[in-house]
């Protein structure tokens, strides 16, 4: 049998990543923290571990001689920090698809991240980083403007929001002191708006290695949940725009990153100018669309790890995704996104949708409910 993959987080990236290896008959189980999740229903799931410490699982999978050789996959920032920075301790008995830290902390922070950018003359929106308030008081910055966290995950499961939009300086003192309760000061960015909706943002996804691009897509993620700084694609488009991936690969190579990731770009009408928002460093919400694109990111992943032979593929044909439930929502909401779709039926990967894995789908209107009381 297949050395076999373990993903860490069920909800529709997990699922995904399960179904894709699954199809390809490299057995798959699924560790998350949560029970209500969508990849523990998928026929492709092998085994569902429930816990709230992913070290402790693993381990406990090293001492029953479990799963010894099989590849790890995270699929949120939390995630990814825990593997990185235990990569060599893993690594005497799993396979870990994450990169070092030395490396990983460049995009999983993202001060470090637009620093790095800055000196590589790729365009960011205006960020500033204030030490305390009393340098807070004195920025040049137009307003509305945002306070966004230089790491997400923390900010965002206590406050259920990507930023805090600030109309006025007394509304950015009052959100600033209010970050400060959940994460320190050098984690503050205090950066411009980008004007537009979703329809500006971009995102290249890669398998990089050896500052070379192995596979990619770039595509316009066109509606997301919440439509403002939103956290979840529910459409997105292929698009052709070579400078994106230039900026990629330039940026990628400056921080020697190597695996999978996706690299967040908005389109600045002001000034035309693409503007880089954050690298991923793990797979993302909408990677699926490769099934259509045919771009194997997940093939390509494990054949480097295992064999040293990555699935180089230089193109993408042109794909949609969509996931059905949220952008339904999202288009009745909307009104203004209600066009001609730009891809057939057949060019479109649909999110959660598989008429050859049903359950998964099922269980997503079941859960529906609780999932919008929990956010």
């Amino acid at each position: 049998m297949n050395n076999g993959v373990i993903v860490l987080g069920g909800h529709i990236q997990g699922l995904n990543i399960i179904r894709i290896y699954g199809k390809s008959n490299f057995p798959a189980i699924l560790i998350d923290k949560d029970s209500l999740n969508l990849a523990k229903h998928s026929k492709y799931c092998k085994k569902f571990y429930k816990t709230n410490d992913y070290m402790k699982t693993l381990n406990e999978f090293k001492s029953n001689n479990l799963y010894k050789n099989w590849l790890i996959i995270p699929t949120n920032d939390s995630q990814v920090k825990t593997l990185s920075q235990n990569k060599e301790y893993l690594e005497e008995y799993f396979m870990v698809s994450t990169h070092n830290w030395d490396s990983v902390e460049k995009c999983y922070n993202k001060i470090k991240t637009y620093k790095i950018a800055k000196e590589l003359n790729i365009p960011i929106a205006k960020s500033i980083f204030p030490k305390n308030i009393a340098e807070l008081l004195n920025i040049d910055i137009s307003y509305p403007c945002i306070i966004k966290p230089a790491v997400m995950h923390t900010f965002y499961s206590k406050f259920k929001k990507k930023v805090f939009v600030c109309n006025n300086k007394d509304e950015l003192l009052k959100n600033y002191e209010e970050a400060l309760t959940i994460i320190p000061s050098n984690e503050i960015i205090i950066q411009d708006i980008i004007p537009g909706g979703s329809e500006h943002q971009y995102s290249v996804g890669l398998h990089f290695r050896e500052k070379s691009i192995y596979n990619h897509i770039i595509v316009r993620r066109k509606r997301q949940h919440p439509i403002d700084f939103g956290n979840a694609t529910t459409f997105a488009e292929s698009v052709e725009i070579d400078l994106l991936k230039a900026y990629s690969q330039k940026i990628l190579s400056e921080i020697d990153y190597e695996g999978l990731c996706e690299v967040e770009f908005k389109y600045d009408t002001r000034d035309n100018q693409y503007k880089l928002l954050e690298i991923n460093p793990r797979t993302w919400k909408w990677h699926s669309i490769s099934q259509k694109a045919k771009v194997p990111f997940l093939l390509s992943l494990y054949s480097y790890i295992y064999d040293k032979k990555p699935i180089i593929t230089t193109n993408f044909k042109k794909s949609c995704f969509k996931h059905i439930l949220l952008d339904t929502i999202m288009l009745i909401l909307h009104k203004e996104y209600r066009q001609t779709p730009p891809c057939t039926k057949e060019q479109t990967q649909f999110a959660v949708w598989d008429k050859e894995d049903l359950a998964p789908a099922l269980w997503e209107l079941i859960y529906f409910p609780k999932n919008v009381l929990k956010r």
